[in-house]
């Protein structure tokens, strides 16, 4: 079992995140005006990064990469998706979008891990 996290501490540094970037200094200048340690700074920025990115929080920007596509009524044979990572996925008519979500979800996940 994970740690419990401490969400006071996490909405701090999520503020000093947003503070740092309205600013306009340097993570390196803000950090000293602020007397923070900014391998701390630095440490907390990817870590939240990363638990957003797990959490789906990310979501929106994840999903703003797809564009709607409106397919002929005569199509009566499987749909190709084709990933970034080049892997391709056969869609059968009467597919289940869940499902689908699922699959490019899990495509996006290990192209990540890979990197």
């Amino acid at each position: 079992m994970g740690k419990v996290r401490d969400k006071k501490k996490e909405a701090y540094w999520r503020r000093q995140l947003v503070e740092q970037k309205r600013s306009g200094n340097s993570a390196v200048e803000f950090c000293r005006r602020r007397r923070i340690p900014v391998h701390q700074f630095h440490w907390w920025k990817r870590r939240l990064s990363w638990r957003d990115n797990q959490e789906g929080a990310g979501q929106a920007e994840h999903e703003s990469a797809f564009v709607p596509v409106r397919l002929p009524v005569f199509s009566a044979g499987p749909i190709e998706v084709v990933h970034p990572g080049g892997c391709v996925v056969r869609v059968p008519p009467g597919f289940d979008t869940a499902s689908l979500r699922r699959v490019l979800d899990t495509l996006d996940s290990t192209r990540t891990v890979e990197a």
